[in-house]
């Protein structure tokens, strides 16, 4: 029962109205949440029937139904539960804008990782669309790449480094600006070997790294920094590269390569019954 006061001919009087209440299955109806949920909010002692019955069948208010309602927009705004818990709830209103700064905060963040996975999307779907295209035209680019590469090698001794395995940690906390990168030395493109065993490891951009205030490489290269040659091809094998692979980028270099080739992985997928490595190489013509 609730109790209403109100004024009638100069006196006060009292009318006693009687709250209507809803079982769970008509107020997740009317407050557009399912019994999940609902159970969930009860757990988190976000949400508390306005009655339990001695059965134990909980019935809810239209009171609980205005507290769901600003649960979800403050869900909407990206405000986490854990907020609204009673011991954490803002009990103020400068205690709600300290609220709202940090979300708005946590929330620039993270636009900020989704626009550097939707250029990371493109960028790659890019590189697919030429690997499609390979076989009717041999894809290769001339551009400029004014960046430098920091490279963490995934060789044995390496991997032992204690100083390597934090840096890997650390990288991997940003997947979205990380490629699988592989290097290969000039003197291998100088022999007459069939094969290619290119330094396979971690590459990164040298100043997202630094954006990012995330420890450097072992390594860093300046190929990307002059003018490039970038062709794409594929591989069953990304630490034995026939040589074969990479035609078309010393057809087009047309002299012998000087400097190392830096290569990332695009995609990896299953064709002619096999599973083929498509990858992008660079040579800098600097």
């Amino acid at each position: 029962m609730r109790i209403e006061k109100y004024r009638d001919k100069g006196r006060i009087a009292y009318h006693l109205k009687k709250e209507i209440l809803y079982t769970s299955k008509n107020f997740c109806s009317i407050s557009g949440i399912t019994m999940e949920t609902l159970r969930h909010y009860i757990d988190l002692g976000l949400l508390v029937p306005a009655r339990v019955r001695s059965n134990g069948y909980r019935e809810f208010s239209m009171d609980n139904a205005v507290d769901v309602f600003y649960l979800r927009h403050e869900r909407g705004l990206g405000a986490s539960l854990n907020q609204f818990h009673p011991e954490n709830e803002a009990e103020s209103l400068v205690d709600q804008s300290v609220r709202y700064q940090e979300n708005l905060i946590q929330l620039q963040k993270q636009k900020e990782l989704l626009e550097r996975q939707i250029d990371r999307n493109i960028y790659y779907q890019n590189l697919i669309q030429r690997a499609m295209h390979q076989i009717e035209q041999p894809m290769y680019l001339n551009t400029n790449q004014l960046f430098s590469l920091s490279f963490l090698e995934f060789s044995e001794a390496n991997l032992k480094k204690e100083t390597v395995l934090k840096t890997i940690d650390q990288w991997m906390q940003h997947p979205e600006l990380l490629h699988m990168a592989f290097r290969i030395d000039p003197e291998q493109m100088q022999s007459t070997s069939p094969i290619l065993n290119p330094r396979i490891g971690l590459g990164v951009r040298t100043d997202f790294a630094e954006q990012m205030s995330l420890p450097l490489g072992e390594a860093q290269t300046s190929c990307g920094s002059g003018k490039m040659v970038t062709t794409v091809s594929r591989s069953e094998s990304l630490t034995q590269i026939p040589r074969s692979a990479l035609t078309s980028l010393e057809r087009c270099v047309k002299h012998p390569i000087q400097k190392e080739l830096v290569g990332r992985l695009i995609t990896r997928v299953q064709e002619e019954g096999k599973l083929w490595y498509y990858f992008s190489i660079s040579a800098d013509l600097g």
